[in-house]
Parts: structure tokens; sequence; C-alpha cells
């Protein structure tokens, strides 16, 4: 069997999936779904029963017997951020380990919006399914997840994330809207109040004016039937005509002609006011169905790491840490300064400190924030920093990754980390020679620039 074939696989709160893919084409050769009820527990903060747990080794058992017969060794687990929130992802998680040999790796929720957000590009930048409009945004929804992002001709802009999906928001409102007269008002208040924010808190590098939404992850609405066939796209006015007729309707109707799944009913009237609160709010003049999902996001990024595809979305990680610093009033050029400075020492240091590609973005990330905590006070600024950048979500960064990039931010202007630090002591081996070697060379850089005055910077050549 081919050797450049990959498997990836997810647990869900809706299930879990299989892609196996040819890495050099990026063409899927299967996908395989198990639907298992898992947000029925979470959402009521029970923990996932142990029957399902059970169900979910039995279906990954599958999935290895599938990878198996096409003689693939290449492949991964994840664990979606939501399932990680059970109050025993601990326990889930070693129990696939023990019952299957595979480690869960769980993905943070700025993680999946990256490699959601990967395989739409990808299909974007091959002029599949391309919107007409420049502004774009690509809105994950899941059961209790809603991300917003925002693209200007296929640039990242910025990204932002609300804990607000159909499953969610059913649970939620389940006995309130037993008891109301009006179950739709009450579903359009609670959404209008987790989404009133919304516009004071887009950075001020977002772009206003008519756009185009494509849609991914969301459940029952992308798998409707309209005029008996499966739309890809639906122009405003074709959505809210189809929400006037799905809005009252009944749910026998609803199975009839949209192909509605009986146990998905109770989420799509939540679904609907949602978004069409979503495509007010960015002026959408459009809306596009993409089934691209966070595995073949996970796929396209294993053909970079192999060296089969060129595509580099590092740029909105980068660009995520530039609005971020913008957020906190970091001095714009004493931090270009600096972040120009730590990556030309990276860089040319690089025989002696043997680091990767992926600690050079560390470090460039950790050179942009390094001085967020000035913010909240001038004096220790750095542990300001270090508290923030563990709080805040980063597209593209799992929160792992956070925590490392906050370590090298502490240490890049105070005591040298070592074992006796608390702080410290959470790193393996191989994460403490890490931050040190990145804290080394960020404080280096800061010095550079210490006095703001810009001195150095015609004597370090940074090309």
């Amino acid at each position: 069997m081919a050797t450049h074939y990959f498997g990836t696989m997810i647990i869900t709160v809706q299930g879990l999936e299989l892609l196996i893919v040819d890495l050099k084409t990026l063409k899927p050769i299967e996908r395989v779904h198990k639907e298992l009820p898992v947000g029925d527990d979470l959402y009521q903060h029970q923990p996932i029963h142990f029957d399902l747990v059970n169900q979910m080794t039995s279906a990954l058992r599958g999935f290895l017997q599938i990878l198996n017969d096409y003689q693939i060794s290449d492949y991964q687990l994840w664990g979606s951020e939501a399932l990680s929130r059970a109050l025993n992802a601990d326990f889930i998680s070693d129990q696939v380990f023990l019952r299957t040999g595979i480690k869960l790796n769980w993905l943070s929720i700025s993680e999946e919006t990256y490699y959601r957000n990967q395989a739409v590009l990808v299909d974007l930048q091959e002029a599949k399914n391309s919107p007409e409009s420049d502004l774009i945004y690509l809105i994950g929804i899941n059961s209790g997840n809603t991300t917003i992002t925002q693209f200007n001709q296929l640039s990242f802009v910025y990204s932002s994330h609300y804990s607000l999906g159909p499953v969610r928001i059913a649970e939620d409102l389940q006995s309130l809207r037993q008891s109301a007269p009006n179950s739709v008002e009450v579903l359009r208040d609670y959404i209008d109040s987790k989404l009133a924010d919304y516009s004071q808190l887009q950075p001020q590098e977002a772009v206003s004016g008519p756009s185009e939404i494509i849609l991914l992850g969301s459940m029952p609405l992308s798998h409707l039937t309209l005029e008996n066939e499966h739309r890809n796209t639906l122009s405003a006015s074709e959505f809210d005509t189809l929400f006037d007729r799905v809005v009252d309707a009944s749910d026998q109707f609803l199975m009839d002609q949209y192909n509605v799944k009986e146990a998905e009913i109770p989420l799509l009237l939540p679904e609907l006011l949602l978004l069409r609160k979503l495509m007010r709010l960015t002026s959408a003049k459009a809306l596009h169905f993409s089934h691209n999902t966070v595995l073949d996001g996970l796929a396209t990024n294993a053909s970079v790491k192999a060296g089969y595809s060129k595509y580099d979305f590092s740029i909105q990680t980068v660009t995520a840490a530039e609005t971020m610093a913008n957020h906190y009033k970091v001095e714009p050029i004493h931090q270009r300064l600096v972040t120009k400075f730590a990556l030309h020492l990276f860089d040319q240091l690089k025989p002696i400190h043997q680091l990767s590609n992926r600690d050079r973005l560390l470090l460039q990330v950790a050179a942009i924030l390094h001085d967020v905590g000035a913010y909240v006070d001038t004096h220790e600024h750095y542990l300001h920093s270090d508290y923030i950048i563990q709080h805040t979500s980063i597209i593209g960064l799992s929160v792992h990754e956070r925590q490392l990039i906050a370590a090298i931010t502490r240490y890049h202007s105070t005591t040298t980390p070592s074992e006796d630090l608390s702080h410290f002591r959470k790193l393996d081996t191989a994460e403490r020679l890490l931050v040190a070697k990145l804290a080394a060379i960020l404080r280096l850089a800061d010095a550079l620039d210490d006095d703001r005055q810009q001195k150095n910077s015609a004597n370090l050549s940074l090309d």
C-alpha cells in the first residue's frame, strides 16, 4: 500500500470520524463517521456515561481495522475542545489508550478553527466554490461553540470565539422554552444577549462592509434538502425565506420536506436563529456551505510536514499575536525591532541551538507579546504578560504552546528559569531547555533596544 496514505481520527461531542487521505494529492481515500450523543451528558454537566466510552473505544477499534486493511501505520487521534471539558475527560483519554493503544491528543478551540480554516483556504486558493466578495467570514458552528474568522482577499484579519452553539442553547433553554408562550422570542433574546458585545469586541483591524459567509461544521442546517436537492449556496433572501418556512413548521413537515433527522429537530431552530443573527452582524449577502472539517485541515498540515505541500498558514498566528499586541497598547516600534532582532539571532544561532521552525514561531509570538503585561502595570510586567498569554486564545496554537510562550515572556527580563521555580517545574526536561534557550534569545533581543531609542537597528543586518 502507498506509504503516503495518512489516517487522522477525531472524537467530538457528536461522535467519531476517520479520514484517510493521500498526502501527495490531499485526495480523500475514505471517510467514516460514527454518531454518538456525547453532548447530552456534557451540556448537562454530567460525566460522559461509561456505556458511551465503551462505544467510543469499540468504534476506534473498528477504525484501526480499516487503517490496518489499508496497511497504514501513520495515523493520529484527536479530541475536540468541547469533549476535553467533560468532567471525566482524563478517564476517557485513559480508557482510549488502555483499550486501543492510541494516545488521545486534545485540540484547543483555536486549533480547531485554524485547521478548519486551512482546509477551506486550500479550496479557495484552488478556486473551488469561490465567493464573489473580498470580505469573507468563516463561521464554525458545532454543538456548543461558534467561531468567527474574518478574511479580506483571503488574508487573515481576526478570529473570535463564543461559547454558543445549538446543543448548548437547546440545553440551556430547555425548561424555559417549555413554559414560555413564544419559544422563538426566548431563543432570539438569549442569542442576542450572548452576541450583544460583538461589535465592541472587534479589533481595530476588522474590516466592515458587505460580505459572504462560509459555514463550517454545522449540524442540521448543512444537511437540509432544499427543493429535493442539497444546496451549496443560499442568498440572504433565500435564507430568510427558508427561515420563515421552518420557524413554525411541524416536526413531521421538517422530516418530510427538508430531510431533517428526528434527533436534530430540536437543534434546527437555535441554529437558524444564531446564523440569522450572525448574517445581520456581518452584513452577509450570501451563505455557502462547506463540508470541510478539522480532519481535512489536519490532513493538510500533515501533508505540509511530510514535504508534499508548500502551504504556510502560520501568518494567521502571527497576525493574531500582532492584533493582541495592538489591543494591549504595546509600543509598536520596539515590538517590531525586538521581533526582528530575536528572529535574526535565532537564525544565526541555529547550528548551536538546533531548534525547529515551529520553535521559531513560538519565539516570534513571544517577541510580539513580551510587553503586553505593561498594559496592566509596568512594574514586573513580565508576570502580567505570562498571565495574559496563558488566558488568551491565539489561533493556531495549542494550550500547551501558549504556556510555553507565556514562560518565555515571563523569563525574558527576570530570573533565569531553574527547577526550583514552580512555574518551570511543570515542564519536562526538553521543554525546560527550549524555554531557557528562547528566553535567552528574547532577553538579548530586548536588551538591544532596552532604552527604546532604536540605536542598534542600523548595526544589525535584518535581511
